[in-house]
């Protein structure tokens, strides 16, 4: 069963409704003429809603209106239900305190309406069809004035209405009252509408005021057709002159909006709206309407280029590179067209904007945009996606490895420096390409494989172009295997130092030990640095190992203190990323004081790597400090980096030790021979310490005792072993030195 009416209803509801629908008006398309209305309505009382609204057997339907987006509402709710019973005006001056509407759900909820005035359309010998309404969010009261002037487009609308039933437009009908014709004057300049009319025999145009205000053109008399087409810039005249072709050949009505150029060369936008109509001679005439929606049209490019072009570079942003993906992928494609993105990621960005400022870094950002867009094809798509991140979007036909081709093109383009007031910024650029077949490509997968290449450059030496293959995503499927186990075993607590002894050459005697990671696995076997390699490139990774490691190891000095076993030193391997975590020479100090360690029982191993880069002066604040603490600095793997002499001479470091690589080839390459001689010798004249690594011969001992080295360590002596096993060593170590010393 229908449920009840809430709403007063017509006495005349059934001959009402007839009415209404011989007007054929529900459900037209919104018109200038109904519009100005209604702004002018709006405009009146200085309210945000004005509606022009006819009232059907269950809905009210809004020919016009303003600040109010839907198209219709049901009947039940319709303040207009009342207003159509009204002989005049019905006014509401709050609805809160009107029983009739107070407990609406329009006042209850959106759009909380407070204030409501309106007059009906009356159409037919009296027959109320809806209504011109102006509502308010706030309670108040018309002025006599106001009333006036709203009961006045009242009429307008009434006469409008008629007249959409007869084909005629209001603005150019002279049947209306002089008063009526002032009041759609006005409408017609504050909503900057004009109307025009052209004799399709004689090709005679007649423009209303506002038509020659929007064209900017003097005199009484309009031009021609060919001069009134001729405002239009050449770019849109075809397509306008086939619409009115179209419309006087046809009776197709046309709307197009358009670029026009006033008599005065000021360039404006305007929508044109026209139909065929006969005079009462048979004479054809086009008529029509032209408004000038410039300003409209402005905002909308505004709020359009927002939200989809990156203001800084001038370049599609991340939201419009989406939406020509959505539309690549949508869009036909054959067997051979492949579908390519390139993520281009700029190289040390943020070092550019530390160094030069950020006006600098915009800068850089402007100028690759441009050198993207220099070096694309035309028929591709690019788009700053944010930060210094860019990506290129094509198609190509054939042949994949274009992609690849042109992003090596691109790395070369950007790769270039960039004059900024007086300074010369380098920049680079590394590139991830992925391809695929344009038929099944998918944007999430061209993302992932694009972004896993362009990972896989910058992880091994940046500035240059990588595309994806499954190799890539292998390599990664194993640092994270890796990073797993490293990060499992911390939390289980299964990390554990293993030590290598260090002897001093000349008298054999044990003087340190070096903590190397070692993981226990949950069956017992022990897993090594070959099996975690991965883990130790990674930054954060490789900050929780250096912290677990730099724990244990001064845990197992210090007892090896307490009971007595004479060890100098323990040796740890500190990561670029644990030096520049901030926290280090806080937490050496907090873990030398817990275990009764003076600061000289600690040596802390660098590779030359942590001396690269920007930030070398960070690590190396924190190296002075430590050293001036009275830690010991070794360089790790001497002879293998960069720049090692530099490196002696301006970081604090004590000891070096000898890569394997160099010591393991002793005796078999006359070259070896001579590094690991001038190794030595440089360490000596320096007065640092030195250290042969990797002695597993009695033969490498021996060369290298003879050259002068001060220690050594290798598998002659011992593998790494584990604390408990290190206890037994050293024990054993110190009952040998005693019955040396018998003999």
């Amino acid at each position: 069963m229908a449920s009840p009416m809430h709403y007063p209803v017509p006495n005349n509801e059934s001959e009402r409704l007839d009415a209404l629908h011989r007007l054929r008006i529900l459900g037209t398309q919104p018109t200038p003429e109904f519009d100005s209305v209604v702004d002018m309505a709006a405009l009146i009382f200085d309210a945000p809603i004005a509606l022009v609204s006819f009232v059907d057997r269950d809905r009210q339907w809004f020919k016009a209106k303003l600040g109010l987006n839907e198209s219709h509402t049901c009947r039940d709710a319709a303040f207009c239900n009342y207003t159509i019973i009204a002989d005049d005006v019905l006014e509401v001056q709050d609805t809160q305190k009107d029983e009739r509407f107070s407990c609406n759900p329009f006042v209850t909820g959106d759009p909380n309406v407070r204030y409501y005035v309106g007059f009906p359309i009356t159409v037919d010998d009296g027959m109320n069809v809806g209504s011109l309404c102006v509502i308010d969010t706030k309670p108040r009261k018309a002025t006599e004035s106001q009333l006036i002037q709203l009961a006045k487009l009242r009429d307008i609308l009434v006469g409008l209405t008629r007249a959409h039933t007869t084909a005629l437009e209001a603005k150019t009908s002279e049947r209306n009252a002089r008063q009526r014709g002032k009041l759609l004057s006005q409408v017609e300049r504050m909503s900057k509408i004009g109307a025009w009319s052209l004799d399709t025999e004689r090709l005679v145009t007649q423009w209303s005021p506002q038509v020659f205000a929007i064209h900017e053109f003097g005199g009484t008399e309009p031009p021609s057709l060919e001069g009134a087409i001729s405002f239009y810039p050449e770019y849109e005249r075809e397509r306008l002159t086939q619409n009115v072709s179209a419309c006087i050949q046809h009776g197709t009505p046309y709307e197009i909006e358009c670029d026009l150029v006033t008599a005065r060369g000021n360039k404006r936008r305007v929508r044109s709206i026209a139909e065929i109509e006969y005079a009462d001679d048979g004479t054809k005439f086009l008529i029509g309407v032209v408004k000038d929606i410039t300003d409209q049209y402005e905002k909308d490019q505004r709020l359009w280029r927002s939200a989809n072009i990156d203001s800084l570079t001038g370049i599609a942003n991340r939201h419009s590179f989406h939406s020509m993906f959505e539309k690549c992928i949508s869009a036909h494609a054959d067997e051979n067209d492949y579908l390519a993105l390139l993520m281009i990621d700029l190289d040390n960005f943020k070092d550019i904007n530390d160094d030069f400022g950020h006006l600098a870094g915009d800068a850089v950002l402007v100028a690759v945009a441009q050198r993207i867009v220099d070096t694309i094809p035309d028929d591709a798509f690019c788009a700053r996606l944010g930060g210094d991140e860019f990506a290129v979007l094509l198609k190509i036909s054939g042949n994949s490895e274009a992609a690849a081709e042109l992003a090596t093109i691109l790395v070369g383009a950007i790769n270039v420096s960039i004059k900024h007031e007086d300074h010369e910024i380098c920049v680079g650029a590394s590139i991830g390409v992925a391809a695929h077949d344009a038929i099944s490509a998918t944007e999430d997968d061209l993302f992932l494989k694009s972004d896993l290449a362009l990972y896989h450059v910058k992880q091994n030496g940046r500035g240059r172009a990588k595309a994806y293959d499954p190799s890539i995503t292998h390599a990664l499927e194993a640092k994270r295997r890796s990073v797993m186990l490293v990060m499992s075993a911390i939390a289980d607590e299964r990390l554990e130092p293993h030590y290598q002894p260090i002897l001093d050459l000349q008298t054999r005697e044990l003087r340190g030990v070096e903590a190397l990671a070692r993981i226990r696995n949950l069956d017992g076997s022990i897993s090594g640095p070959a099996d975690f390699v991965h883990a130790l490139n990674e930054p954060q990774c490789a900050n929780e190992i250096d912290k677990v490691m730099l724990v244990l190891a001064l845990r197992d000095m210090g007892r090896w203190k307490r009971i007595g076993f004479d060890i100098d030193f323990v040796s740890v391997n500190a990561s670029s990323s644990c030096l520049k975590s901030g926290a280090y020479f806080e937490q050496v100090l907090k873990g030398l004081a817990e275990n009764d360690l003076s600061p000289n029982n600690l040596k802390i191993e660098v590779i030359e790597s942590v001396f690269l880069g920007t930030e070398n002066a960070d690590i190396s604040g924190i190296l002075e400090r430590l050293s001036a603490e009275g830690v010991r600095i070794a360089l790790d793997d001497f002879g293998t980096g960069f720049a090692s002499l530099s490196h002696l001479r301006d970081y604090p470091v004590n000891c070096i030790k000898i890569d394997k690589s160099f010591v393991m080839g002793l005796g078999q390459k006359d070259s070896n021979t001579a590094i690991v001689h001038a190794l030595i010798a440089l360490g000596r004249s320096m007065n640092v310490d030195v250290i042969a690594e990797g002695i597993e011969t009695q033969g490498q001992l021996d060369f290298v005792t003879a050259l002068g080295s001060h220690f050594g360590q290798g598998y002659l002596f011992s593998k790494p072993m584990n604390a408990d096993d290190l206890d037994q060593f050293l024990e054993d170590h110190r009952a040998s030195q005693k019955a040396s010393a018998t003999f």
